[in-house]
């Protein structure tokens, strides 16, 4: 006979959302920003410290439930893969391991051997182009195949495919600089397919969000559970602009490039595209807030990671420009950032101890099952 603490472990694996993982996304973000105005600010470097260990720790903890989840509870799995919200949120643990690899390459080689975090980091890099590319075939495959998919279940985290895609490069990149000089065949490979991925995602997200926003013109928006997923339209932008800058900088390393002037226009032009989607991302969340506000559910953490990859590119730009609005930008960008956090954190914490997001109190029809549930 089952105790009763077997049976609660049994049912949080059974529901154990695979939107936990855009946690971590979130906490490696903003540990990677705090790491990188810590050349301006020595006083942050500890926080980011902190950040890099808690994000470990939620790396491991999350990956047990997600893994016998697959094992023990396919058909509950299955039923999440199918559906047209949830489905997106699967993609979030690799991208959740290539962020994890960011935090060893920049936080980690204070605590780690280098070969160490080289070959950890090709682990990820290798399960996570793998799990990327499954998940963004069969997740928009299934959309393909639904006759009756209703206006109000197209919204925001369809953002999160192409976002996957274009954070191929961000681990790629320095995994391709470490290979130059050992083996410079894999360098070209590693840079090859992070191109390839880089294109995958802006496709998709050109695609994708003229379908998304070609709803939103015609039907009304989203609940309000979903609004902080609107935030994911800086993702494809934030992450673009840095993934693009790197595979410019290794590229010529390969000598593959001889000037990477023009692709550095490019990756200014993408952020530039971004002071339009963040006003417009204020502005979407602002009418939400006067409209009754914004339920807390597990998507309040897309608040966090398209927010830091856009803070990141806007301070990679002011290293390539050297401008003091583009730092005080950033700066700017980094405390809303750190607010958000802070809100999402400890929300999640009052929700977990509560258990409403371990295991759900009351059963979701298929309308309103999206992130929110855990």
């Amino acid at each position: 006979m089952e105790s009763k603490e077997q049976k609660n472990a049994k049912s949080v694996i059974r529901h154990f959302s695979p939107a936990w993982y855009a946690s971590v996304m979130g906490t490696g973000g903003l540990a990677n920003a705090l790491f990188m105005f810590g050349n301006q600010a020595e006083w942050l470097r500890p926080a980011a410290v902190a950040l890099f260990w808690l994000n470990v720790a939620l790396f491991i903890v999350f990956i047990v439930p997600w893994t016998l989840r697959w094992v023990l509870h396919f058909d509950r799995l299955r039923e999440d893969l199918r559906h047209p919200i949830m489905s997106n949120f699967f993609v979030t643990m690799p991208v959740g391991a290539i962020v994890l690899g960011t935090n060893f390459l920049s936080i980690g080689r204070a605590f780690f051997a280098r070969p160490f975090i080289g070959g950890l980091s090709l682990v990820l890099w290798i399960v996570s182009v793998v799990l990327i590319l499954f998940f963004g075939v069969y997740v928009v495959y299934t959309m393909l195949l639904k006759e009756n998919l209703q206006p109000e279940q197209v919204n925001f985290s369809w953002f999160i495919t192409p976002v996957a895609s274009v954070v191929v490069p961000l681990l790629g990149n320095p995994l391709a600089k470490m290979w130059m000089g050992i083996d410079p065949n894999t360098a070209k490979l590693i840079n090859l397919l992070d191109i390839g991925f880089f294109g995958i995602g802006l496709f998709l997200f050109l695609i994708i969000g003229a379908v998304v926003f070609n709803s939103l013109l015609h039907h009304k928006m989203p609940h309000a559970s979903m609004a902080p997923t609107f935030w994911i339209l800086l993702g494809p932008i934030g992450v673009g602009t840095l993934s693009l800058l790197g595979i410019a900088d290794v590229s010529k390393g390969l000598g593959m490039l001889v000037d990477t002037s023009g692709l550095q226009l490019i990756a200014l032009a993408l952020w530039g595209f971004g002071l339009w989607a963040f006003a417009l991302t204020i502005a979407v969340t602002i009418k939400y807030l006067r409209g009754g506000g914004i339920p807390f559910t597990l998507s309040w953490w897309a608040f966090i990671f398209p927010l830091g990859a856009y803070t990141l590119a806007s301070y990679a730009v002011f290293g390539l420009l050297q401008l003091p609005v583009v730092f005080w930008y950033a700066a700017l960008l980094l405390i809303i950032l750190v607010s958000l956090w802070l809100a999402t954190a400890v929300r999640s914490l009052i929700a977990l101890f509560g258990g409403g997001l371990l295991v759900p109190k009351a059963p979701q029809g298929p309308a309103q099952k999206g992130p929110a549930k855990a």
